[in-house]
């Protein structure tokens, strides 16, 4: 039993569990000589570990909490785990995900990574709820992740700007 099987019984705390254990993979160094080694070789790192990156990334995964998918009923939460799966005729958020982070500048990739985690929570967790009520529809999760395979072949110096942009207009969405 690892320190996050704990984690695994949710699909919210998995997440939180994985951006954790990336983060300590990272922030931690195994040894004075990794350490040593991670100041001089990492320059990557040495972003992410930056007070307000890890302000941002905690104040992202807080949101992430709070609209968990905790609240939603059992057809909420299969439609949410076909948003993040996907289907026969449409890529899930998690493989979106993974093409976004694999062409983002390498010093990027965390943050993104952990952006488009909590970025997928807070929108699966709304679209996957009854058609009346949520403020997230079909049509809007076809734009974004049209954009997103836009912008992954055409232009992926412009993911960080596009994957913002959503952000923003969920966040405006949603609070």
């Amino acid at each position: 039993m690892t320190i996050f099987a704990k984690y695994n019984s949710h699909p919210v705390k998995e997440a939180v569990g994985i951006i954790m254990l990336l983060m300590m993979l990272i922030l931690v160094p195994s040894s004075p000589a990794a350490a040593q080694a991670n100041k001089a070789s990492c320059s990557p790192c040495r972003s992410i570990q930056h007070a307000a990156n890890l302000a941002a990334i905690e104040k992202r995964l807080l949101q992430v909490t709070d609209s968990s998918i905790e609240s939603l009923d059992d057809n909420a939460r299969d439609w949410y785990a076909k948003f993040q799966k996907g289907g026969l005729f449409f890529d899930g958020w998690q493989e979106i995900s993974a093409d976004v982070v694999e062409k983002v500048p390498e010093e990027n990739k965390i943050k993104t990574k952990v952006t488009m985690l909590a970025l997928g929570i807070k929108i699966g967790c709304e679209w996957s709820k009854e058609n009346d009520v949520r403020k997230i529809t079909t049509a809007m999760l076809q734009e974004w992740g049209r954009k997103l395979r836009e912008t992954v072949s055409e232009s992926p110096e412009q993911l960080v700007v596009v994957i913002s942009s959503i952000e923003s207009e969920v966040d405006e969405l949603l609070f």
